[in-house]
């Protein structure tokens, strides 16, 4: 049994992790630009890693929109770690994350549709049309808490 460690990114070393992940991920397998990928805006987020021992195998950035609003973004899981739970972990250990320190946020995200379920089983739940983001269907979704 795998035994994940779910860190707050602190350091630029760990941030470099996060993005060669994001690299690996949206740009090599999706096919997504750098451009898009990479859009400025990862200095106004909070940034998370999730580890297997000593290798950072998943991240996310969760993003404030507004007063009381948080999107969760560019989460990205390593292909040979994807189906042992480890996405899971990494959205509700950002979730507790934030929920502890405010319980009143609200969070969001844009699932893209091929995993909507994924984020339904983590009590999001779809609202909106279908939309389109470099080429891939996407849905936004909201966190309802239990």
């Amino acid at each position: 049994m795998n035994n994940f460690i779910f860190k707050e990114i602190s350091s630029k070393e760990e941030m470099n992790k996060s993005y060669a992940i994001r690299t690996r991920v949206f740009c090599e397998e999706q096919k997504i630009s750098k451009e898009i990928e990479f859009d400025n805006l990862d200095h106004l987020c909070g940034h998370f890693l999730i580890f297997d021992g000593v290798k950072a195998i998943g991240t996310a950035r969760v993003r404030q929109k507004e007063k009381g609003l948080l999107k969760i973004e560019r989460v990205a899981v390593l292909k040979e770690f994807r189906r042992l739970k480890v996405g899971s972990i990494l959205i509700k250990n950002v979730i507790k994350h934030y929920l502890h320190l405010d319980y009143n946020k609200s969070i969001i995200l844009h699932s893209q549709v091929a995993v909507a379920d994924f984020y339904k089983t983590l009590s999001f739940s779809a609202y909106g049309n279908e939309f389109y983001e470099d080429g891939i269907p996407h849905i936004a979704m909201k966190y309802v808490k239990n």
